[in-house]
């Protein structure tokens, strides 16, 4: 496969597994963790380097912001012969009882953005592959790390308008459903469309996120401020390394899993 126009890598750069974090920066962090990496490409907001963790060959790629580089970034990684993707990122949470430094691992995203309507009805759901989600799981668990697990919300504005993260509670106010009061646990701006195109490849995907918003729906209509607040306490960067290492792990008892 020739070189590919954003990414500027081609086949035989890149492993079997990918890490899909959307800052660059992140991917230098995730790299300590590596017993050895090296820098393959970059270009635009796109970073990437490959390495091992545990004997396991794999590739890091920055994304950006966004459905619209996250869907790039995942389908030029699998036209080069990536199959696994894990997204690693940080979401808001509209869970009561979250605290900054859990992560959520999301069996799947409400498609509240524009770019995979261009791919499919938006009836059709984007979903974590199921061998990914249990991998995670299983790390989460393994590592004794806080973690949640539900529906994500991938949506495209940052500084959206409180009415449109409230409609996503408001149907739980039915008495039928009052024993459920966070429909949706988590909310960011890539998962759906690296769920959604993967499925429709025939790769597998999930994702971590750490926690570094607090919204919700109870608060935040006191104060929708909220919505817009990034933590930067010592907690929601331990949260990130919580992520990291149970995407690490995961992508392990995966590739273990899968070679019985």
């Amino acid at each position: 496969m020739s070189l590919q126009p954003h990414l500027k890598c081609q086949e035989g750069d890149v492993s079997k597994y990918v890490l899909l974090p959307g800052d660059p920066k992140r991917v230098l962090k995730i790299i300590e963790f590596f017993d050895k990496a090296e820098k393959v490409a970059e270009n635009r907001e796109m970073l990437t380097y490959r390495g091992a963790y545990k004997g396991l060959d794999i590739t890091v790629t920055s994304t950006g912001m966004g459905c619209p580089s996250a869907a790039i970034a995942l389908e030029e990684l699998a036209n080069i012969g990536a199959e696994v993707f894990v997204r690693i990122g940080t979401c808001g949470t509209l869970k009561e009882g979250v605290d900054y430094g859990d992560i959520i691992i999301p069996t799947a995203a409400i498609r509240a953005e524009g770019t995979t309507k261009e791919y499919i009805a938006p009836e059709f759901p984007a979903v974590a592959d199921l061998d990914i989600l249990n991998s995670l799981i299983a790390s989460a668990k393994e590592n004794k790390i806080p973690h949640h697990v539900g529906i994500n919300r991938t949506h495209d504005a940052f500084y959206e308008h409180l009415d449109n993260m409230l409609r996503w509670g408001n149907i739980f106010k039915d008495k039928r459903m009052s024993v459920w009061p966070s429909p949706v646990i988590s909310s960011e701006m890539e998962c759906s469309a690296v769920f959604l195109i993967a499925h429709l490849r025939g790769l597998k995907a999930g994702a971590v996120l750490a926690v570094n918003t607090l919204e919700p729906l109870n608060k935040i209509v006191d104060d929708p401020d909220l919505i817009y607040h990034l933590e930067e306490s010592p907690n929601a960067a331990k949260g990130l390394e919580r992520a990291i290492q149970t995407a690490l792990d995961g992508l392990v008892i995966f590739d273990k899993n899968n070679k019985k």
